[in-house]
């Protein structure tokens, strides 16, 4: 309003992946879309598919898109002394988490204990007494950081089923996780926010199809590989969390990105 320049930062996770249900709804958002790129200096973008989607549709304002993948506070989410269960753990309230396929995998392997830290999990669908279901959400936590970070440490595996999207669902629990020493089986998605650093096998796990029968076969062959391979790939988690998703760094680049100003 007083025409000063001010230096501005959006960090973006589905502004430009979102599909409108009704196409009068897309017209008035690509409007508030290329108000925001006009009058906004720098997006920080924390998945590689939505940045390149972001690319390709708006080339001539690319120089203000920035990949930066989310880090983690590694003095927080670290591994501990805690021992193995046999619990297989679920985290997250976010709308491309897959839950349906998530209650059918614990009602397959009832030989598994798992654990749901989630107000969105159904126990009207779930049989059998094999799981536990924690209630809560990022505004009103069941449980604190730190005793989160010890279900993650006592947790033989993450599981992080998605639905198909541009964001990057499930970053903050599949960095926890492997931060932690428990490693994740993660659904590939377009949203998956690095590819290149991330190998299937060597320090995470993918689940290349989405269906009952995949997740469960693939599941169990993790649990049943031979403890110093786990640790093999639960250690090389870590180095690659540890290398490239340092919450220190990321806050470092973007505070240099600020002071650039507009």
């Amino acid at each position: 309003i007083k025409r000063k320049k001010i230096g501005s930062l959006c960090f973006v996770m589905g502004l430009f992946s979102r599909t409108p249900k009704y196409k009068i709804l897309s017209f008035f958002q690509n409007i508030y879309i290329n108000k925001l790129i006009r009058n906004i200096n720098n997006f920080i973008f924390l998945s590689f598919g939505e940045y390149s989607t972001a690319v390709n549709k708006f080339p001539k304002e690319s120089y203000k898109f920035i990949f930066k993948p989310f880090a983690v506070d590694q003095d927080i989410w670290k591994k501990g002394q805690n021992k193995k269960g046999n619990t297989i753990l679920f985290v997250g309230n976010d709308g491309f988490r897959d839950y349906n396929l998530a209650e059918k995998i614990a009602n397959t392997m009832p030989e598994y204990k798992f654990k749901f830290i989630s107000e969105q999990i159904n126990e009207n669908n779930l049989k059998g007494a094999n799981y536990e279901v924690i209630k809560g959400s990022w505004g009103e936590p069941a449980i604190s950081d730190l005793n989160l970070r010890d279900e993650y440490r006592k947790a033989l595996l993450t599981i992080v089923p998605l639905k198909e999207s541009l964001q990057p669902s499930g970053q903050s629990v599949t960095l926890q996780s492997i931060s932690c020493g428990t490693p994740v089986i993660i659904s590939t998605t377009k949203g998956f926010w690095d590819k290149d650093n991330f190998i299937d096998g060597k320090n995470i796990f993918f689940a290349k199809e989405n269906n009952l029968e995949y997740w469960t076969k693939k599941i169990k062959n993790i649990l049943e590989l031979p403890k110093n391979e786990y640790e093999i790939i639960s250690n090389k988690g870590i180095e690659t969390v540890k290398g490239s998703y340092d919450l220190e760094k990321f806050s470092k680049e973007i505070e240099n990105i600020l002071i650039k100003g507009p």
